[in-house]
């Protein structure tokens, strides 16, 4: 985060202040009339894949979408043509890459829009939800509106920084099943990572904000609860280990997900993930004033796991929080059966660059109604603070009411050529109505995970089904700014081969499978993530982090080490679930031609309780071929000795030629001890600790 765009004097903040309200200009479209507008196919008069260019296009849109019981994503490219923006291609990229023709087009998004979708008969004949659809209550009694969030304002003079530390990472999924089992990934180690900005679009989405009526109730009631998109939108109840009991809203992506705010499902404070959940899709109330809930498709409990972020778990519980850190508050509830009354989903839009929403849900205030069930909805423009600061958090705000129970509700944009709606964004705080609500947008920083989300089904295959060594975090060729690569070492006399599996760090499903060639014994071979991507058994989309099972035929260690190009730094994020200790061997030391960049330097430790002049063992990494020894300096009990490796190549008598950049120095004999690895990143002035290894044994 850039510290000097937060510092700002206090003149400053009351030109934001008064600058809140100044949203786009344009053409107002009232809410009830938004949500009768019927979908129609975009179009197609200027369809031609073959003819767009970069120069030609003036927007792309990336969705993903549950069609026909099916994850899709796909790029929609639109041209101008005689005045008018039209739609050019569609370039499929799940469940299978390849352009579509306009044939295929027509009945893709006829399902997608559920065009010709009939209104349920109550609804088209009265507008209004059926009276006789009314379940029996069966929440609680002590369910109350999860209070909104508060956007944090950092101390005037000084900057903003993030409640939970650490820099602007794509965010790491922790989930909790609930038989008990979790995946919170609090210990995950965290690198700096950063995307491009996507650049506005030409086009707008057509919309503006309602006017700025700060103090004043400008939701509208939707009555057409049974009608797509508003049959995909659900109250959601759950139950903390406290006891209490809090009620927000959330979005049907596909027939087994919900997606809601984080804050909704954990909350430190309450005990951490909810421990029961409660979703009423479809809900409403007969009428404004109505309090009687009506449930026409019940209520659904069967939950298999609860999905947020890492982030989410280590900082939820606060009353506010800094910008920054909404960026970390989605979630999804993940069913064990399907939702089964509608076919068609809520298609998310990653990266929109649309500057008004229609923000819908379930607020437990409404007009001064402080028990109200029904479904509001209320359109507004992208604040000023929003399109200024707030963007690069991955984090948007508009101009729109909200009050407790609207948290985890969609951010919606309405395409106004199609009258298709799609799901941009979630919110998760606000002030009462004071046309101000904001939360995370879904954009490039979290596609991975949201998609992962969105396409999960029960019974997908995971890496904990696959044997072997488990290794988090290894970052793929699909990064921008940095990779992985994988290191093995042989430990044994006799040659062998690992097996690697990679999955999906968001869903665990596995991708392919990489076996490597024959590793000499003492020998530490080193391969680039983008070489296993490459020689694996299968052709798949990378997604921006994997999961990874190791299995070897010998002893030996495992390394995940991570190439940052921004700054040509070399880390080591070795995290695994059978950590090595003590190691006696240093592998991929750098040799001397590596010595005015990335030094290394090897750390004897001396653990016994006499002094020692111990034997360095000295092999090339590559072959495992021993090289040379070298008898070190006397090192006393409980002492160390720094070793410079221009020191340790003289006394062994060994020179790495211009071949040899790594080698693995062993610690010989029985002295008591152990070894570390130092790497200095020179240009970056950065020392790295090498040494982290997970431990390899052989596995069938």
């Amino acid at each position: 985060m850039n510290p000097s765009r937060r510092m700002l004097p206090a003149r400053m903040f009351l030109c934001r202040r008064l600058a809140r309200f100044a949203l786009f200009a344009g053409g107002f479209l009232p809410f009830p009339l938004l949500a009768q507008q019927a979908p129609r196919l975009p179009d197609l008069t200027a369809y031609d894949c073959a003819a767009v260019t970069p120069a030609a296009t003036v927007e792309t849109r990336h969705i993903g979408q549950v069609v026909g019981g099916i994850y899709n994503e796909w790029n929609e490219f639109y041209v101008m043509k005689d005045g008018q923006r039209r739609l050019a291609c569609i370039g499929l990229m799940r469940p299978a890459s390849r352009q579509m023709s306009a044939d295929e087009v027509k009945t893709f998004l006829t399902a997608s829009m559920a065009i010709g979708a009939p209104l349920p008969a109550a609804a088209a004949e009265t507008g209004k939800a059926a009276p006789q659809s009314t379940t029996p209550n069966d929440e609680p009694a002590n369910v109350k509106p999860e209070p909104l969030k508060r956007l944090r304002k950092p101390t005037p003079g000084t900057a903003e920084t993030k409640s939970g530390g650490g820099e602007d990472l794509p965010p790491i999924p922790a989930g909790r099943m609930l038989d008990g089992k979790t995946g919170d990934g609090k210990g995950a180690r965290e690198t700096t990572l950063r995307f491009e900005r996507q650049q506005p679009a030409i086009m707008s989405d057509g919309f503006t904000a309602s006017p700025a009526t700060v103090g004043v109730e400008d939701r509208e009631f939707i009555p057409q609860n049974q009608s797509y998109p508003w049959n995909t939108l659900a109250y959601v109840s759950v139950t903390y280990p406290s006891g209490e009991g809090f009620r927000c809203t959330g979005t049907l992506v596909s027939a087994y997900v919900v997606l809601t705010a984080g804050h909704c499902i954990h909350n430190n404070d309450r005990g951490g993930y909810a421990t029961a959940v409660r979703v009423y899709a479809g809900q409403n109330q007969a009428a404004p004033g109505d309090n009687t809930p009506i449930r026409p498709y019940g209520t659904k409990q069967d939950v298999q796991s609860l999905q947020t972020t890492a982030r989410w778990t280590q900082i939820s519980g606060e009353e506010s929080y800094f910008i920054a850190d909404y960026q970390n508050d989605i979630a999804a509830i993940e069913f064990k059966t399907p939702f089964n009354h509608t076919g068609t989903f809520m298609p998310v839009i990653y990266g929109s660059t649309n500057t008004s929403i229609t923000s819908a849900g379930y607020p437990g205030t409404i007009k001064g109604d402080t028990n109200n069930y029904g479904l509001y909805g209320d359109t507004g423009g992208e604040t000023q603070d929003s399109i200024t600061f707030f963007r690069s958090d991955h984090v948007r705000e508009f101009a729109v009411d909200a009050s407790g129970g609207n948290s985890g509700g969609p951010f919606i944009y309405t395409d106004q050529g199609t009258g298709q709606r799609y799901l941009v964004g979630v919110l998760s705080y606000a002030e009462d109505l004071d046309d101000r609500s904001g939360g995370p947008w879904y954009d490039s920083w979290n596609q991975t995970l949201v998609s992962s989300w969105v396409s999960w089904m029960p019974g997908s295959a995971s890496a904990g089904s696959v044997s072997g060594l488990r290794v988090a975090s290894v970052f793929s060729s699909a990064q921008a700014n940095m990779f992985s690569f994988l290191r093995f070492f042989n430990s044994g006399n006799t040659a062998g081969t690992v097996n690697v599996t990679l999955a999906d760090y968001a869903t665990g499903n596995v991708l392919a499978t990489w076996t490597s060639p024959s590793l000499p014994g003492r020998s530490s071979r080193q391969f680039s993530i983008a070489e296993i991507e490459t020689e694996s058994s299968a052709t798949f989309t990378k997604p921006l982090v994997y999961s990874v099972s190791v299995r070897a035929s010998f002893n030996g260690t495992f390394q995940n080490v991570l190439l940052r190009k921004l700054d040509a730094t070399v880390t080591n994020i070795s995290t695994c679930d059978v950590m090595a200790v003590a190691p006696t061997t240093a592998t991929n030391v750098h040799s001397s031609i590596l010595q005015s960049n990335y030094p290394s330097a090897v750390i004897l430790h001396n653990t016994s309780t006499v002094g020692a002049t111990p034997t360095l063992q000295v092999f090339n990494a590559q072959n495992g071929n021993l090289l040379g020894s070298y008898i070190a300096p006397q090192v006393p009990a409980n002492g160390q000795a720094i070793l410079g490796i221009p020191q340790i190549e003289a006394g062994a008598g060994v020179s790495p030629g211009t071949t040899i950049y790594h080698y693995n120095i062993r610690l010989a004999g029985s002295t008591g001890g152990y070894l570390q690895h130092l790497v200095n990143n020179v240009g970056a002035g950065v020392t790295s600790d090498m040494s982290a290894a997970c431990t390899l044994t052989p596995t069938p």
